[in-house]
């Protein structure tokens, strides 16, 4: 129950009156209304993580109507008993009305209209003048198969380890399948099941020598013993790209983000400055 007060709370704090015309009306409590528009207008504004619940829960609708009409019998208990006129929570009301105003403001004013006005050429010129920022980097497909050695094993068990490993990389060599034999001996629960399956990385996500073994081998090669922190590794590799630029077209929707992001702060930048011009403002921070 208290969940549910906190839920209904979340949405329709701020939206208890002023009902859409001509549309459906799911609760009416003295002056106020609840529109079905409204309630699904209010759904799609929520966030994620409440969307997931009541898709889940669907019946959760009808309870954060019946919320709704506690809301708002309280909100008309209050005004009956004078609360509205109370410093302290006339105090709360300004400070809560300040903000959804100021919110409406950046969405309507300020943040909205730079969507709006965005262009494909501005954002072409965007990528041209960031080209760097959307290149694929050289990258790999690889299985391993690890002969884990502990951290302080003697010099026999090391060797016991790169001999194992060398038997297993002759299996592979004479036409053994790479991964029936990863999940027979790779100390790597992680990718044993997998068959050693890594899928594709980078230069720099891997340790230094596996890194430097995988990039220099060409596709089906199998790596001699590599040597780690973790013991000895066989590597395949399945497949090699090189590093290369992104069209636009691939990326536009990233552009678009980020562009957006940079115009939207500028704006902001903007508008506050000229807010400030308008408007007196003093800081008095030295009374913390």
């Amino acid at each position: 129950m208290r969940f549910l007060a906190i839920l209904s709370i979340c949405l329709f704090v701020g939206f208890l009156g002023n009902a859409y015309a001509g549309d459906e009306v799911l609760a009416e409590v003295g002056p106020y209304k609840l529109t079905k528009k409204e309630f699904e207008a209010q759904l799609e504004a929520a966030p994620p993580q409440i969307k997931m619940i009541i898709a889940h829960q669907p019946e959760l609708k009808k309870e954060l109507v019946k919320r709704w009409v506690e809301i708002s019998l309280f909100a008309l208990g209050a005004q009956k008993a004078g609360l509205d006129k109370d410093p302290v929570v006339k105090r709360q009301i300004e400070e809560a009305t300040k903000q959804i105003l100021a919110q409406a403001y950046l969405e309507k004013e300020v943040l909205g209209k730079v969507k709006q006005q965005v262009s494909d050429k501005e954002l072409r010129a965007y990528y041209e003048k960031h080209k760097d920022k959307f290149q694929e980097p050289e990258q790999v497909r690889a299985r391993h198969i690890l002969i884990a050695v502990p951290q302080n094993a003697s010099k026999k068990e090391v060797e016991k380890a790169r001999k194992k490993a060398e038997e297993i990389r002759q299996k592979l060599l004479k036409g053994a399948d790479f991964a029936k034999l990863a999940k027979e001996y790779s100390d790597d629960p992680g990718t044993k099941e997998k068959g050693g399956e890594l899928g594709f990385f980078t230069r720099s996500q891997m340790i230094k020598e596996f890194e430097e073994a995988a990039f220099t081998l060409k596709p089906g090669e199998i790596s001699e013993p590599v040597r780690t922190p973790f013991g000895f590794h066989i590597i395949q590799v399945e497949e090699h790209k090189k590093a290369r630029q992104k069209s636009f077209e691939e990326v536009k929707e990233k552009v678009k983000e980020e562009y957006l992001t940079q115009k939207q702060q500028e704006a902001l930048e903007k508008a506050l400055s000229e807010l400030k011009k308008k408007y007196k403002t003093k800081l008095n921070l030295e009374n913390l």
